[in-house]
Formats: C-alpha cells, structure tokens, sequence
C-alpha cells in the first residue's frame, strides 16, 4: 500500500517529530542489541548489572556501549525519509525523537544528515511515553507534527496538531481511527507479520528433510505402511525443528545479514518481523516438535531431534565463527537427518551410506563457503567473511577441499558398489556402476557452475531448482529401481 500524504502538512510551519524504532527504521536497536548479546556473555552480564542499576535506560546504554549497531546498514524506511526530505524543503525543523539511547541517535542522525536535534533516553531518563511528550513540548514551545508506531506513542499523538502513523500497531491503528482529520502520513508495512514469520520459517528449505526417507529407500522397506508413516512423522518432526532454528539463527545473524548482497532482505534484517514474536515462535517450534518426537514417533527418534538442535544451536551460536569446523558441522548436520530417519523407523544405517553422506555433503559446505568468499573479489586478502574465520586470500584453498571431498564421495560410492554389501539387495548389482559416472558430472559442473557464480547462496537449494539436477536424480532412482527388480542375465534362459 503506497503512502498516504496529507499535502497541507507538508507547507505547514510545525515542527516535525520523528520517532526512530519502528517508525524511522524498520525493527528495534536494542531489541537486536540484546539478541547479539547472546553470543557475548560479557556484554550480557554487563547488560543486566545495566538493567538492575539503572532500569531500562541504563540497559540501552550498555547495549548502545557494547553492542552497537552499524547504523549505516539499518533498514531504513525510504517512505518516512521522502516524506523528512520534503519537510526539509519546505524550511520545517526536523527532531529525531526516540526511546532508544542517546549515542545511538546521534550515530544516526549523523549518518542521515536530516534532523535539526535528537531526543533520546540518557541514563536515569527513558524517554518514552510521557517523558517523551514533555520533552517534545519544552523543545517546540507550540504545535508540532509527529511521526510514530507504536502504543507507546498514543499520549503524544493526542496532543499533536498533526500525526503520522508509520506501520502502525492495533492500538495505534485505533487512535488512527479517532481523528482522521489530523492524519498526515499513513503508512502501512510491506508484508504482515504472519507472511513474514513464514518467510523467516523457509518452507522451501524442508525439502532439504527428505534425507530422513533415505534409510527406507536403501533397506527397500517403501511398501510398508508402518514405516512410511513414521519416516513421515519424522519429516514433519524434523522441517518444524529446523525452522526453529532458522528464526534463532536470523535473529542472531541481524548484523551480518543486512551487509549480505541477498540476505539483507530475511524478514529479521529487513526489520519485517519482530525479534520478540520470532523469539516465541522459535521456541514453540523447537519445544514443540521435539515433545512431538518423544510422543509421536519413539523415543530413540526424539534423542536423536533433541541432539540435532543442540548441535545446530551450538553452530549457531559459536561453531559457524571457526573455519573448518564449521564445514563439518554443517555436514554431519545433513547426516544427522540420515540417522534421524533411521532412528524413526528402526531401520540401521549404512556404513558406506553415511561416509558417503559425510564427503558429499562436507563437498556442498565448502561450496557455500566458496561462494560467499568469491563474492568478495574486490575485498583485500586479509578482510575476513562477517561472522566466519574465512579470509578472501583463501578461496582457492576453500575451492580444492569442496571438490577433493566431492572426489571422496565418488570413491566411496564406487567402494560400495563393488563390495559385497550390494548383493543381498539387489539382482543385477553391476548396473549401479552406472550411478558413478552420473555423480561424478552432478559434482563436476555443480562446482563449475559455482566458480561462474551461478549458484546462488544455497548449493542445496540450488540442486532442488537446477533441471539438470533433478534429471540427475531420477536417473540415479531409476538404476536403483531397474538393478533392484530385472531379473539376473541367467534367468533370462
């Protein structure tokens, strides 16, 4: 919805207040400061020392000392700016008046270069609410406009002469309703909250759970009602898991996201969803599907869920930071759904299966990291990825351990198929030679493709997409199926 303008507003002579949180930009800064301080005990312990000595302005400014933001990356709302411009241009003065703490004001009135003053909580004073009023009144000393978004901002838009709503909350949108008349600026946001938690969730990426389908594909056990459904419980189980920790991880990740050239638009960075309803959500999502585990599934399924979100979390929260052991994190996370299915449906998994799992999926987390480090030709040797141990000089290093665990993953393969492990299942074993040279050109061009930079962020969720790849995939089923059911060349006779 475009923004609504009242054009008398904009050749009046009243001051204009603006609010920061919510209004200005999209998200709240110390909302994200406190987050960040999840990874920084030392600025969480100092946060809440903060907290109990000075209340909440004491609390922003630890979090404005310790966990600043890089105000030059926030999401800025462009509508509010255009709309500060033309104020501007009709010689009106310009506050930015905001709860959050002063050194952050400042930092980003600075930045923009468009407000007259600033307004803002200092310790022993949060300047919310009424504080807020008063100081808007003592510095206008008569009518003024104001800008905001939120319950909070109630007393001050009753007692302006003109008021602009910005995304507004339900009890905003109410006091909307009350005047129409004195409505200068109505803008509503770009996508609700509810479309945008389910963005956050990316559905797309459970696609990557099938994996847990594996062990019953390789003991042939498809035809069985009993483990189809548990492999199923399994999937749903381990896609509401994951999704939990996609929201934890975006939260946390606010900061590097918003200097990323496609993640900058996730619904945390792009400020389209709250930290605090993503927090709750995340945790009904993780707390949830692991209870659904224990109580649906059985419980060996439920230890292997619950062990999984540990390790995601601990990746999450410190393991992505150091080289190597990131990548290898990230590939026995893959083969952690592996095991989850086996666990769901009692089915033992295969050595040969999960050292294969281990190389190939070790191959496509050196690919992601390949191309984020790619996407940095222009940077010096020695700047570093944001958040991750990995230096531009070394992405020739990155490019030949993804595709030497590639080549591991092929070998493995062509072990497995000449060991006698393939006879008990299967009729004509030698025709699954014919899967290696397949995974052998899937591997190839897929890091061709990656060093032309046709990618894109996810090597997963580009083989999910890519044609050739799914082409691959059928052709691989279809050996499986054909070496499965054809009779022996002798009992052709």
């Amino acid at each position: 919805m475009p923004p609504i303008v009242s054009k008398s507003t904009l050749s009046t002579g009243l001051d204009l207040f603006v609010d920061l949180d919510g209004t200005l930009i999209a998200g709240d800064i110390a909302e994200e400061s406190l987050a960040r301080t999840a990874r920084n005990w030392r600025a969480f312990v100092a946060a809440a020392q903060s907290y109990s000595a000075g209340g909440l302005s004491g609390l922003k400014r630890s979090l404005a000392t310790s966990m600043p933001p890089d105000v030059t990356n926030l999401p800025f709302r462009e509508d509010v700016l255009d709309y500060i411009r033309g104020a501007r241009a009709a010689g009106r003065r310009v506050v930015l008046a905001t709860a959050a703490d002063k050194q952050i004001a400042v930092a980003v009135a600075d930045h923009l270069g468009l407000f007259d003053a600033v307004i803002a909580s200092e310790p022993g004073r949060n300047m919310k609410g009424e504080a807020k009023l008063h100081a808007i009144q003592d510095m206008a000393a008569g009518p003024f406009e104001y800008l905001g978004d939120s319950a909070a901002d109630v007393p001050i838009w009753q007692a302006a002469e003109r008021s602009g709503f910005v995304a507004p909350s339900a009890q905003a949108r109410h006091e909307m309703k009350r005047d129409p008349g004195s409505v200068s600026l109505h803008i509503e946001p770009s996508i609700s909250q509810g479309k945008a938690l389910m963005k956050a969730m990316r559905p797309h990426q459970w696609a990557k759970n099938v994996l847990v389908f594996v062990p019953i594909l390789f003991a042939h056990e498809y035809v069985d009602p009993g483990v189809l459904l548990a492999g199923l419980m399994a999937f749903v189980c381990f896609s509401l898991c994951a999704s939990g920790v996609y929201l934890v991880n975006d939260i946390i990740d606010i900061e590097a996201d918003r200097k990323h050239a496609t993640k900058h638009k996730r619904p945390f960075a792009a400020g389209h969803l709250s930290i605090r309803r993503g927090l709750l959500a995340a945790g009904a999502l993780l707390g949830g599907s692991v209870l659904a585990a224990f109580a649906f599934v059985n419980v060996l399924f439920g230890l292997v869920l619950a062990s999984y979100a540990v390790l995601t979390t601990a990746y999450t929260f410190c393991l992505k930071r150091y080289s190597t052991v990131d990548v290898v994190a990230l590939s026995l996370l893959y083969t952690w759904r592996i095991l989850a299915g086996s666990a769901a449906t009692a089915l033992a998994p295969s050595p040969w299966l999960l050292s294969y799992s281990l190389f190939f999926f070790l191959s496509l987390a050196y690919m992601k990291r390949y191309i984020e480090i790619d996407a940095m030709k222009t940077a010096d040797e020695d700047e570093k990825l944001p958040s991750r141990n990995y230096y531009a000089s070394e992405v020739q290093l990155v490019l030949t351990f993804g595709i030497a665990n590639g080549a591991l993953s092929v070998l493995t393969l062509a072990q497995y198929v000449n060991s006698t492990s393939v006879e008990q299942f299967y009729s004509m074993p030698f025709l699954l030679w014919l899967i290696v040279p397949v995974m052998m050109f899937w591997i190839y061009r897929t890091w061709t493709w990656a060093s032309r930079g046709k990618i894109g962020d996810d090597p997963v969720v580009f083989a999910l997409k890519d044609r050739i790849s799914r082409i691959c995939v059928g052709i691989v089923l279809l050996i499986i199926i054909a070496a499965r059911v054809l009779p022996q060349p002798g009992g052709l006779l």
